[in-house]
């Protein structure tokens, strides 16, 4: 297994001006461990914001490539392979 990832969230919060939402899906590999925690960030009516705590850190591990997806990527190989 390889070693557990981290998720660079501090330098994206640093990139990116507050408030600033995570949308979208998290493209995770498989069979890989991985660990999480959040902060929040609520605009006072001052303006400035108040920043939580680090959340607690949750550690899971991805399963294998479901079938489907083992199909979907065996079908793109071979349309690559095909132009070749």
């Amino acid at each position: 297994r390889p070693p557990a990832q981290d998720v660079p969230t501090k330098l994206v919060a640093k990139a990116v001006p507050l408030p600033m939402t995570v949308r979208g899906h998290w493209f995770l590999s498989p069979r890989t461990e991985y660990s999480v925690a959040v902060q929040t960030a609520v605009k006072q009516s001052d303006g400035e914001y108040l920043v939580s705590g680090w959340s607690e850190t949750v550690e899971f591990c991805t399963g294998d490539y479901a079938k489907e997806h083992l199909a979907q990527l065996q079908e793109k190989a071979e349309l690559i392979a095909g132009r070749m």
